[in-house]
Formats: structure tokens, sequence, C-alpha cells
């Protein structure tokens, strides 16, 4: 095609029809100036529709993101209502005074154990470190993103202290044990020492006393423990409330997508 333009341009040129060579480059030269513009059209349509792949692919990846948060929050919620329940009956079994100071201070342990709430939010993170929140062309759930995941790092702030409040009262309890002489009570001490040293450790059992401050202790520490298990479960309400709006967003826009 190149070497077609060439003889034309050589021909008129030795026939000396400058003026019709004239007319004929500046077409030549609309014509390349309109291939480029056709190029460009065409990479920039290119672009826009990987943009908007990938704009749909975060849509997703952040939906699953949520729906795992969800799964997390729905576990998280049972075991607060387990160490609801074990508080309580922890509690009822003290004032029986029907079981030992080695099974409730146990029991006590294991009902203040609870996990740290951690959220999926490697998709978001990986929008703004990338600079591709640019890429989210959709206002409202662009919007909705940003002041959720705003709002969620002052709930996991909430949902840390109370964590914190409770590893407190847990350590209280131990030192508690200790300064009484009931550490061994404890299933890992009880592994630790063996049944010849726990033997000659003091067997008083302050469980059985309800004017022990020691008692006391433990029941304000089983009614704290409820008090933040509870508190954790609105946390958890509270981040599930603030999910809803952005999670219906993008689930109505990949379920488009899918279409």
């Amino acid at each position: 095609m190149i070497k077609f333009f060439r003889k034309i341009r050589q021909k008129m040129l030795t026939e000396n029809k400058f003026s019709k060579y004239l007319l004929y480059a500046i077409g030549e030269i609309i014509l390349v100036v309109i291939g480029i513009l056709i190029a460009l059209s065409i990479n920039d349509w290119n672009d826009k529709k990987k943009n908007a792949e990938s704009e749909f692919i975060y849509y997703c990846r952040i939906l699953e993101d949520f729906e795992l948060d969800r799964q997390l929050i729905d576990e998280l919620n049972v075991k607060a209502d387990y160490r609801i329940d074990s508080s309580k009956q922890i509690l009822l079994d003290l004032d029986a005074g029907t079981k030992n100071k080695h099974y409730l201070l146990n029991q006590f342990i294991l009902a203040t154990r609870s996990d740290v709430y951690e959220p999926r939010n490697v998709t978001f993170k990986d929008l703004i470190s990338s600079g591709n929140l640019k890429l989210i062309n959709d206002v409202t759930i662009k919007n909705s993103l940003i002041q959720y995941y705003s709002e969620l790092d002052n709930k996991q702030f909430q949902l840390k202290q109370n964590r914190d409040e409770i590893t407190k009262k847990v350590f209280e309890l131990v030192n508690t044990s200790i300064e009484i002489g009931a550490i061994q009570e404890f299933d890992y001490v009880h592994r630790l020492l063996g049944p010849e040293i726990l033997q000659i450790l003091s067997q008083d059992d302050w469980t059985k006393d309800k004017k022990s401050d020691y008692y006391k202790k433990l029941q304000l520490a089983l009614l704290f423990n409820i008090a933040m298990a509870d508190r954790e479960k609105q946390h958890l309400s509270a981040i599930n409330i603030l999910m809803e709006k952005p999670y219906q967003l993008l689930v109505k826009k990949c379920e488009n997508r899918k279409k």
C-alpha cells in the first residue's frame, strides 16, 4: 500500500502536476489522521471495556468479602451467646455449691474465651492502595463503601477494647488464684505440676464461702463477662446494619452482571 502511494506521488511530480500532488498529499495526511483517530478510538474502547470488567470484578470480590464477614459475625454471635449462657450457669453452680473450685475456675476460663473480629477488607484495601478506586463508577456504591469501611475501623476498635477488658478480668482472677494458693486449680497447671505436687498445695475451697471476697470477685467477673459478651453482640449487630446498604447494592450489581 505504501509503495502504491509512493508511485502515485512520483508520477505526479514527474508530470509536473504539482497542484494535484498537493491535493493528494493533503488527502493522504487526512487519511493518516483518520487512521490514527480510529486506532485511538479502538484503544480507548478496549481500555473502557477492560476497566468495566475490572470494576465488576471488584464489586463481586467485595461482595464475597461481605459474605464471609456476615458468616464470621454469625459465628461470633453464637460464641457470645455461649459465653453468656455459660457464665449464667457458673453463677448458678457457684450459688448452689454443687461444683468444686477446680470445675468452676476452669469453666470460667472457657466462658471468657472470645475470638477477634477480623473483617475481610483486603479487596477494598487493594482498591485504595492501587489507586483503582477510580474504577468504581457507581457513585452510590463508592460512597457507601467508603463510609462503611471508615465506620468499621471504629467498631473494630470498640471490639478490641471489649476483648482487652475481658482479658484483664481473666488475669485478675488468675492473680487472685496465685494470691490465695489456688493457681493449681487450673487445668494447665494440673498438667504441669502433676498429682504429687498438687497433694501438698492448699485445698481450701473458698467457692463454698459466700462471704469470701474471692467468691464475690468470681461472681463479679462472671457478671462482667455477661455484660461484655452482650456488648460484643451489640457491636456486631451494628456492623451488620452498617454493612446492609453496600451489601444490597453489590448483590444487585453482581446479579445484573450475571444476566
